[in-house]
């Protein structure tokens, strides 16, 4: 390597001061060669020129034959996971062991840095075309729910071309969730792009074939059927493909939920993120233009394919078999139905909030999406028909001792067995079927009343209401009051069968 100091103090001795080279070799204390080559260097070693002739270095042959073997490793982590690739010492041992290098680590450390940096992938500026794409991931972020901390799932979509960006939390990933996040994103937008880029995700896509090509799920197919869009997808493990919605990710956990939210529901969470996500766009600039989002998402927002006249049903549809307690079994819950169901498959369909039961083309039910374990929900309405036929039942069913079932039902209840016993476990009964016509409060403040009354009878009660309301439909076999007094001879068919006799005879 040419030292600077020295191709100088040897320039002067030469030019300025006329020394020979044997002169200049003896004052300096170097070699005759060393002064005869500095004199022959046509320009300064400057920085450029020593970086120029590193370029230029010859490896050794211990080392040219094991740099295709690192090459080609090299080439391979490109294709895995970032934090699981070679390092040098994996390099260094694995040249050891399975080719006998005898060279030294410090060189290997410093030959697959250089490597490396030869094998940089080289990325092109990209720039969409409004309304062509928008790009979709999911991310992860703490908030303060219900005075609980809460890690919590962000469905994250942006517009490749405005920048536009849509937030929703949700307390999973699972299908329900991501399909209910373009649901809401697509509303948000009022209108669809021509197509998504997002990665492999399980709720998307079923295989990964050769190349672009994928197996996907059928739940998301019939998503981009309905809002008429096409999905594409990013290389397994290359972020960098999306990277207008990986970068969105962490900006918004960092500035939308920093510090923590304080929250009672997820809708409350939601607002302020739809909130947030409007206030951005009207400050945020597009990169390399004087417009901010909000400007540019006013243009793209013309391009863009009009809604469908209904949203899409974003769930995920699973069959169930009614076991003999009339119950069906979602996740590791059980869940009511109509008794006259025991024994048959039903459809349920698992939404984000809530859980729609459908048997022949009917809604037979409805409840509230839990994510507790190992939770019994039960309707007594659902149990009504065979406490008509085991009335003594009533008392101990697990429906009838539901929070939600007004206290006076059961001190009611209580009154008429004391009153009639059995008789009066099933006349209660039948008062309680009144409620599919009344509805459950209208039925309670007609007990509260005939309670007040003390009149613990079917008919104090059926009279209250009629008073109240009017023209309320009685239960199958219930005999209209005026009319129950009334008995109503058999007929004698032997009367008949002696009629008929006389007439062939």
């Amino acid at each position: 390597m040419i030292d600077m100091a020295l191709y100088d103090r040897i320039k002067i001795m030469k030019e300025v001061e006329g020394l020979s080279q044997r002169e200049i070799a003896r004052n300096l204390g170097i070699s005759r060669n060393t002064v005869s080559k500095y004199l022959k260097q046509k320009e300064p070693p400057t920085l450029a020129v020593r970086q120029r002739s590193y370029g230029k270095k010859e490896y050794s042959e211990e080392t040219q034959r094991i740099l295709p073997v690192i090459d080609q490793w090299l080439l391979e982590d490109q294709k895995h996971w970032v934090k699981q690739k070679h390092t040098a010492a994996r390099v260094y041992q694995r040249l050891v062991e399975e080719y006998s290098f005898k060279g030294s680590a410090s060189n290997i450390r410093k030959l697959v840095a250089r490597r490396r940096q030869k094998q940089k992938e080289v990325f092109i500026p990209l720039e969409f075309q409004l309304g062509l794409q928008f790009q979709f991931d999911w991310g992860e972020a703490d908030v303060i729910l219900s005075g609980r901390t809460q890690r919590i799932f962000l469905f994250c979509l942006q517009l490749s071309s405005s920048r536009l960006r849509f937030v929703r939390a949700y307390a999973h990933q699972k299908q329900e969730a991501f399909l209910d996040g373009f649901v809401h994103a697509f509303e948000f937008l009022g209108g669809v792009p021509v197509e998504g880029l997002l990665d492999n995700l399980k709720t998307a896509v079923e295989k990964i074939l050769e190349g672009r090509h994928r197996l996907e799920q059928e739940a998301f197919i019939a998503l981009q059927a309905h809002y008429g869009f096409k999905a594409t997808f990013a290389n397994p493990r290359r972020g960098n493909e999306k990277g207008r919605i990986e970068g969105t990710v962490g900006y918004v956990r960092r500035n939308a939920l920093v510090p923590f939210p304080d929250v009672q529901s997820l809708d409350e969470l939601n607002d302020y993120l739809v909130d947030w996500c409007q206030k951005e766009a009207k400050h945020v600039r597009v990169p390399h233009t004087d417009e901010t989002v909000a400007q540019v998402w006013a243009r793209e927002k013309l391009t863009l394919h009009p809604l469908p006249e209904t949203p899409f049903e974003a769930c995920q549809l699973v069959s169930c078999q009614v076991n003999q307690l009339s119950l069906i079994h979602v996740e590791t819950n059980q869940y009511s139905v109509p008794c006259v169901y025991v024994g048959q498959a039903v459809w349920v369909k698992k939404f984000v909030d809530h859980l729609v039961i459908v048997a022949q083309d009917q809604v037979i039910a409805e409840y509230p999406r839990s994510y507790e374990r190992n939770q019994l929900f039960t309707r007594l309405d659902h149990y009504l028909e065979v406490l008509l036929k085991k009335p003594r039942a009533i008392r101990d069913a697990l429906p009838f001792q539901n929070p939600q079932i007004p206290e006076v039902f059961r001190r009611f209840h209580r009154k008429m067995r004391e009153a009639e016993g059995a008789d009066g476990d099933r006349k209660f009964i039948r008062l309680l079927l009144l409620h599919r016509d009344l509805g459950m409060d209208p039925l309670s403040e007609a007990m509260t009343e005939a309670e007040r009354r003390q009149s613990f009878t079917y008919e104090a009660v059926y009279e209250i209401i009629q008073q109240v309301i009017g023209n309320v439909t009685r239960p199958v076999g219930q005999a209209p009051e005026a009319l129950q007094g009334y008995k109503v001879k058999v007929t004698d068919i032997n009367q008949y069968r002696q009629l008929v006799r006389g007439a062939n005879e």
